[in-house]
């Protein structure tokens, strides 16, 4: 049976629904996971400030900041992430004709990922960090700091972390052809 272009098109919409809503779903946990954290911890994200405020800031992460760090990734990762992607696979496979395969579920990982990275720069980065500037962000003896608004710190950031998207593909979509 050869399967229309419309057919086809529905596929890989429940690809890109699948992928952008789990994605979305993913960000909105980040978003409440950072400030969460900010609120435990205002130095549990050191490592992800400009060069210029973690010298102002001077002292190294905290062991308060470190415990956070870890608390926000198993939260984030463990409890969010895994269970949301694991969502997204099993709804894709019951959505796709011929159940899931490789391709499909590595683009719907790498769109999961892809829209948790576009959020985090867009709207973490560039409007809530570098534009709004919410006091629970800003370490304590960095206040009005131009580096604070630095855009091209973000996206230089993002680029370097994109790989992973790719990543993440690659292997959700070897593990679920493996399971299929």
């Amino acid at each position: 049976m050869i399967a229309t272009v419309r057919e086809v098109g529905m596929q890989w919409s429940a690809v890109v629904g699948y992928g952008v809503g789990c994605g979305a779903a993913l960000s909105v946990v980040f978003t409440a996971a950072v400030f969460a954290g900010a609120a435990l911890s205002r130095d549990f994200l050191l490592n992800d400030y400009p060069p210029a405020i973690q010298e102002r800031y001077g002292r190294p992460k905290s062991a308060r900041g470190r415990r956070v760090a870890v608390w926000f990734g198993v939260v984030v990762w463990g409890v969010a992430g895994l269970p949301l992607l694991t969502a997204a696979m099993v709804g894709l496979d019951g959505a796709l004709d011929g159940g899931l395969t490789f391709l499909p579920a590595a683009l719907c990982a790498a769109l999961v990922f892809a829209t948790l990275a576009l959020w985090d720069l867009v709207v973490l980065d560039w409007i809530i960090f570098a534009g709004l500037r919410p006091r629970l962000l800003v370490l304590p003896g960095t206040e009005g700091m131009a580096e604070y608004r630095d855009l091209r710190f973000h996206l230089t950031a993002a680029i370097k972390g994109s790989p992973l998207i790719a990543v993440v593909g690659l292997v959700t979509g070897g593990v679920a052809a493996l399971l299929a």
